[in-house]
């Protein structure tokens, strides 16, 4: 008798076991209490899980609420177009421009695009009375579509923007950043990851923090690196495409002669799960942030882990210097910086090593979970902070 209840507590145990793991991919804090399609209840149907999903719903928005929609291939692969938007409304007061940026960062544009399709699909005609309005979705498309930060070629777009001269002092020089090798070596995988990977990476991770702390650590792998094209924070030898189009589109839409603008770039970061951090790149700037939004604002680099980075998008060469204008990262965290950076490596050696294998598209799913997090809070409270800050810069700019 002892036997079988032995085996039947071990069955049962299993059965748990089994059940439990085979829900983990849908937790509790992930379900909408009501309704799918109620927009008030269900941040869901603004939200997209595939690219393609993502930049229907925003030019099907962008379209109903008048815009001029746009489009521009960035690149192309096995017959699949990954395709840059753009959806214009101009305002009575057509001097002032606010620019809204998604997905510079891959696959953090699935926040942003989010974020956009909803104030798209709440456009109403007293919005007309402000500065003109720019929406830029997904930036870096190829990145978005296949759940990673760098495009199609590798490349970080925020270590890409520089200017000619910066770019000139580039190809002409060999450019390392040996603090990042000395750090991504023992983190760099040769070969395609497996699930143990997963955890020894924290093994690795500890000798490099032993040895140089989380400041040094960040600070290694943020600068940027421009002399591994198959490494993490790779800022390319060129500019990209996608780059490009976007100075592009900024000087057909500020041709008319914008007067005052701001440009607000929608991106994750590490942190707490769903803090908002306004990011800006002068002192000046912060004051006038600090004036305008609700939310935290920093000052890039300052003695920060992104002191010694460049590349970052900044397009005043194209809109120019002008007095009251603001360029700004609305930063929203989703984890613990060294989950982020793990995904990242696994899926950097399974595109490597397995691209288009099982295993690769496991990686990928490990990216999402570390870059977009799946709960209705999180969804919720982006949505929320997202369309704040665009409505205090509409505030601002329509004064």
């Amino acid at each position: 008798m002892a036997d079988v209840e032995a085996i039947f507590t071990a069955v049962l145990t299993i059965g748990v076991g089994l059940f439990v793991i085979d829900l983990v991919p849908l937790q509790e804090p992930m379900v909408c209490p009501g309704d799918y399609h109620n927009k008030s209840t269900c941040p869901e149907v603004f939200f997209a899980q595939s690219f393609h999903v993502a930049r229907e719903k925003f030019t099907s928005a962008a379209t109903k609420a008048g815009a001029e929609v746009k489009r521009a291939v960035i690149a192309s692969r096995d017959g699949v177009e990954y395709t840059l938007d753009t959806a214009f409304l101009r305002g009575k007061n057509s001097k002032r421009l606010l620019v809204h940026i998604s997905g510079s960062d891959g696959i953090g544009g699935f926040t942003g695009s989010a974020i956009q399709t909803k104030l798209l699909s709440e456009w109403n005609t007293s919005r007309g009375e402000g500065p003109s309005v720019l929406f830029v979705h997904a930036l870096n498309p190829y990145g978005m579509a296949n759940f990673r930060t760098t495009n199609e070629n590798n490349v970080e777009l925020h270590r890409n923007y520089l200017l000619k001269e910066e770019w000139n002092a580039l190809t002409t020089s060999h450019t390392s950043n040996t603090s990042y090798d000395s750090v991504m070596s023992p983190l760099f995988l040769p070969k395609a990851p497996r699930v143990i990977d997963r955890y020894t990476f924290f093994y690795h991770f500890g000798k490099v923090f032993l040895k140089q702390g989380l400041r040094e650590f960040r600070r290694s792998l943020e600068g940027g690196q421009w002399h591994n094209p198959e490494g993490l924070f790779y800022g390319g030898r060129e500019e990209q495409r996608s780059l490009t189009a976007l100075r592009e589109v900024l000087t057909s839409y500020a041709a008319s002669g914008v007067e005052k603008f701001v440009f607000l770039d929608v991106h994750t970061d590490s942190g707490s799960t769903g803090k908002e951090t306004i990011i800006v790149s002068s002192v000046d700037d912060k004051t006038l942030a600090q004036n305008i939004f609700k939310a935290s604002v920093q000052l890039r680099g300052n003695g920060g882990t992104y002191e010694m980075a460049r590349g970052f998008i900044r397009p005043t060469d194209v809109l120019g210097n002008k007095t009251g204008s603001l360029v700004i990262e609305q930063a929203f965290a989703t984890t613990n910086y060294i989950f982020m950076v793990r995904a990242a490596i696994l899926e950097n050696a399974a595109s490597r090593h397995a691209e288009g294998t099982f295993v690769h598209e496991t990686m990928k799913q490990w990216m999402r979970d570390a870059y977009f997090p799946q709960t209705i809070h999180y969804k919720t409270t982006v949505l929320t902070k997202g369309i704040d800050t665009f409505n205090h810069a509409m505030d601002y700019l329509s004064t």
